[in-house]
């Protein structure tokens, strides 16, 4: 697993959203209502950037297609098979910590950092 500093807090206020490469991957990363959230950058219907999508009410919606995801589980709404992978985001005093793992995990607002991994998963 991997710990990254993607940003400031301050650079993520609630409403926003932006793109961000991490270990190889390009990453989305949102300010919900406060509660930060990471999925894949890339829709999976035609790779369009999700970070320019529009996320209302937990669901985000693609700029190109309207094709549609749960932004906390990466669930496809608009077709079962088309989920996003989910990132955990979290802040760690002013900066914002993106984890990336093998398996993919729901990402959520976390204050403080995860406790230490000590052999559960």
């Amino acid at each position: 697993m991997g710990r990254f500093v993607v940003g400031k807090s301050r650079e993520l206020p609630p409403g926003g959203s932006r793109s961000v490469r991490v270990d190889g991957r390009r990453v989305a990363i949102f300010n919900h209502a406060g509660r930060l959230f990471a999925v894949d950058e890339a829709c999976p219907h035609m790779g369009a950037d999700l970070s320019n999508g529009d996320l209302k009410e937990g669901i985000l919606t693609c700029a190109w297609h309207g094709w549609r995801f749960r932004i906390d589980t990466g669930e496809g709404l608009t077709r079962a098979w088309a989920r996003l992978r989910t990132y955990r985001l979290f802040r760690e005093g002013e900066e914002l910590v993106l984890e990336i793992s093998d398996s993919p995990a729901a990402s959520g607002d976390l204050q403080d950092p995860p406790p230490p991994s000590g052999g559960a998963p």
